[in-house]
């Protein structure tokens, strides 16, 4: 589900969960049938709320439309994307927000976010190792000026497949200013079908900088001391093609009761 800051999306894939059956997930997985050309359209959550996706006719996202259900009604978000080739280079929010990229060869390295009135609240910068986005350091004006020191962290580590491992996050304590590891998240396992929608629910921001190849199954959630807190299932239905049509969530956390989600996909 979109979210109005990075922070919130780079975490919405990452739930966390328990290990179901004996799988490997660093061997290599089939990601589906060599023509399957569909591309994901819509994404439907069992609350109502969804994200939909038009493309243009080179085959790159184009417009993005978030619904959000709420107490008060519907809360929309319409995200219209330019490219320059085949790079993006900025993204416009309905409400005049805009996000500009900066490259470095081929690689997305920083993306500022900028008022209708031209003033940068806040930039990404990212970085990447043996050529996949590692790290992602989140500058931003909340509680006054864009500080040198980020406000949040992520790093992200992979199986040689190209699945996320791990997810490690930090969060500034604005009273000290020192930058504090807050939690991991360890993917163990995943199936061997085609992944069609972490670049939009992970990173919308984004849709060409995080992609992997396959569905997580099942998740762990540690604090930073280590303690596993949280476990997530999820479970698929796919097409005849092998993409993934709903998918059932199930999130046990230490002291709640269980939540469980159904989420549909489109093509």
């Amino acid at each position: 589900m979109m979210r109005k800051t990075m922070a919130a999306l780079l975490a919405i894939m990452l739930l966390v969960v328990s290990c179901t059956k004996e799988f490997d997930p660093d061997v290599p997985v089939d990601p589906g049938t060599p023509n399957n050309l569909k591309k994901l359209s819509k994404i439907s959550y069992d609350d109502g709320s969804y994200l939909a996706i038009l493309y243009n006719a080179a085959g790159k996202p184009s417009k993005i439309t978030s619904v959000v259900k709420t107490s008060n009604g519907d809360d929309t978000n319409v995200y219209q994307l330019t490219y320059n080739g085949d790079k993006l280079v900025d993204m416009a929010l309905n409400d005049g927000t805009k996000y500009k990229y900066t490259y470095t060869g081929a690689d997305i390295t920083k993306v500022e976010v900028v008022t209708p009135n031209n003033v940068v609240i806040a930039y990404y910068e990212y970085t990447y190792k043996e050529g996949r986005l590692w790290r992602t350091d989140v500058f931003s004006s909340f509680g006054g000026p864009i500080g040198t020191t980020p406000g949040m962290r992520f790093e992200v580590d992979y199986y040689t497949n190209g699945n996320i491992k791990t997810m490690s996050t930090w969060y500034k304590d604005y009273t000290s200013g020192v930058l504090e590891k807050t939690d991991v998240y360890e993917i163990d396992t995943y199936d061997n079908k085609r992944n069609t929608s972490l670049l939009f629910e992970n990173n919308p921001y984004l849709p060409s900088l995080i992609a992997i190849p396959n569905n997580p199954l099942t998740e762990k959630h540690f604090d930073k001391t280590g303690q596993q807190y949280a476990s997530v299932t999820h479970t698929y239905t796919y097409d005849d093609l092998g993409n993934p049509v709903k998918r059932k969530t199930v999130i046990k956390e230490t002291g709640l009761p269980d939540d469980v989600s159904e989420t549909t996909f489109q093509y």
